[in-house]
């Protein structure tokens, strides 16, 4: 069972690249190697495409095949932007890029996870995940966690945790800022998560999708910068949120050399690469993030805060991402929750039902307060009031 920090066994069945035996041959060679092992072609595209001719005259390799990896200026440009904001022990050997969050969590799961082992997934959760877990033949043991801390029902972390724990559990899925609940965990919370997962040897796959995305005076921790935590985490990152990109479908991990190795034999069998034109495009946003990031972090706590004032009750305030998510319980009356569903969708508005985001949701509703403009989002609370509301 390959508890950390031991592999799935699948792995030892996969090669990296094909050529990844002679990278660092080949990479000696420099300019004067000839290149005439990958099925590419010199040419750029000779039809009319919308990227600028600076771009492409800056950029001119970006219709070609890219190193597995991820190209080396994306790498070192995420391994400062890591060292800088979450304050991880990395260098451009510790990044791979991915196609977005979702492809770093698939290949995390399928290199560390056999079939029949668990995964310890605290809920509500990201639904994908947890059907990732199950295509790679793994378990899923579901923990309510996030509100249930939120609401201050949890007394001990620790006890908490050690009571889900099951015989076959090898990881531990961690995601903060939560989606869907929007609680961001504390650095006490994370060090004692962070103890139980030293305790049992276990992977700790974190999923930091809304890395950038506190509200008010919350900060996001990375666990892997906590004590002795590094070698034992997947960190995984997107360009979809905080930089407003999901379209481009890029994202990294970053754990240790062994680990991105491994999963780079995962990554190459899915997908061989990410999109070579994605990373360039995001050098640029990544060096300047400084410089456009706080401005969006104030923008969307100002939706979260028009959204939670004009709806007429009360929710849990999220304390990062872009959502609200709460129980329709209280708004039932004598009505099902397929009912009130329904009349949400006939009112013209859509939500996320709970029960994708685990089995002990099936009441909750999770609204996205960023996905409109302002004067959507009114009509939409307008309409939502109007719904939960009725008498």
């Amino acid at each position: 069972m390959p508890r950390f920090p031991q592999f799935a066994h699948r792995t030892q069945l996969l090669q990296g690249s094909v050529f990844e035996k002679y990278r660092s041959r080949m990479q000696a060679q420099g300019e004067r190697l000839v290149r005439l092992h990958i099925g590419d072609t010199y040419l750029q595209p000779v039809y009319p495409l919308p990227i600028d001719p600076a771009f492409r005259k800056v950029h001119p390799v970006f219709n070609r095949y890219c190193n597995t990896y991820g190209i080396t200026r994306l790498r070192k440009a995420l391994a400062q932007k890591l060292q800088e904001d979450n304050q991880l022990p990395v260098t451009e050997n510790h990044i791979l890029a991915t196609n977005g969050a979702t492809n770093a969590l698939s290949i995390a799961v399928h290199g560390l996870v056999n079939p029949g082992e668990g995964v310890l997934t605290l809920t509500p959760s990201w639904p994908f995940f947890m059907g990732m877990v199950k295509m790679a033949g793994g378990e899923v043991t579901e923990l309510p966690f996030y509100d249930r801390l939120q609401a201050g029902e949890i007394a001990s972390i620790t006890e908490y945790l050690e009571q889900a724990l099951q015989p076959n559990t090898v990881a531990l899925y961690l995601n903060t800022p939560n989606n869907p609940s929007g609680v961001v965990l504390t650095e006490h919370q994370l060090a004692e998560i962070a103890a139980f997962a030293r305790r049992h040897h276990l992977w700790v796959i974190s999923d930091e999708a809304y890395d950038g995305l506190t509200f008010d005076d919350h900060r996001h921790i990375s666990i892997a910068a906590m004590d002795k935590m590094f070698d034992q985490t997947i960190s995984v990152f997107t360009f979809s949120k905080i930089f407003m990109f999901a379209g481009l479908r890029l994202g990294y991990l970053a754990a240790t050399p062994p680990v991105v190795t491994e999963l780079n034999k995962v990554l190459v069998h899915q997908l061989y690469s990410p999109s070579t034109l994605a990373e360039y495009m995001m050098l640029e946003p990544l060096t300047t993030r400084h410089q456009w990031m706080p401005e969006v972090q104030r923008h969307y706590q100002k939706l979260r805060d028009l959204m939670v004032d004009a709806l007429q009750f009360t929710v849990p305030v999220p304390a990062g991402t872009y959502f609200l998510f709460f129980s329709l319980k209280p708004f039932l009356g004598k009505r099902t929750y397929d009912a009130v569903f329904e009349q949400l969708l006939q009112e013209g508005v859509s939500v996320a039902p709970g029960s994708d985001f685990g089995q002990h949701y099936r009441d909750f509703i999770r609204i996205c307060f960023t996905g409109e403009p302002p004067e959507r989002l009114r009509i939409a609370a307008e309409r939502i009031n109007r719904v939960l509301l009725q008498s």
